[in-house]
């Protein structure tokens, strides 16, 4: 079958790094540009850059990651997709940022201006239901190894065979 190649990015605060708190909230954004159509591409891969460049301020509050999944060509699509996921401590944090953020208030712009002229996306908020479940994989067995209280991070070692885990980080 087909494999489409992409390119992924990860930013996360310096404040966060190393630690392990759960994401509260989460903002996520799948969008499609037709794959013809390269000014809609770099506005919005301009925008990204601004608004990473707010996410490094340090009075930035509550954002724990952001990740940014770009496909450049779904062929027979004719489309390239992204995928936008920013995680926050709570839903506050994330409405706070949102409505002060100069960059989010540009991408808006472009949206609704007519700008962007072939751009069309979903936007979600998503609130945890109940406790995260952190999974990790065995690097021996490559079975799913995951923390037995909720909200925990997964075991080093596998509880079947004692192999290592990758030690995926929880963001």
């Amino acid at each position: 079958e087909k494999t489409y190649l992409g390119v992924e990015a990860h930013f996360a605060p310096r404040t966060v790094k190393g630690k392990h708190r759960p994401p509260q909230y989460c903002v996520c954004n799948v969008g499609q540009i037709y794959s013809g159509a390269l000014a809609d591409m770099q506005q919005t891969m301009n925008t990204l850059i601004d608004v990473w460049s707010e996410f490094q301020a340090p009075e930035m509050k509550g954002l724990l990651a952001n990740l940014v999944a770009v496909f450049p060509d779904i062929t027979d699509q004719r489309v390239a997709k992204e995928i936008n996921l920013s995680f926050w401590e709570s839903a506050k944090d994330a409405h706070n940022w949102y409505v002060k953020s100069p960059g989010h208030k540009n991408a808006l712009f472009q949206h609704t201006s007519g700008r962007l002229k072939t751009f069309g996306n979903l936007l979600a908020s998503l609130e945890l239901a109940g406790p995260m479940q952190h999974r990790d994989r065995c690097r021996q067995c490559a079975r799913p190894v995951q923390s037995k209280e909720p909200g925990g991070l997964a075991p080093q070692n596998c509880g079947v065979c004692g192999g290592p885990t990758f030690r995926h980080p929880l963001l």
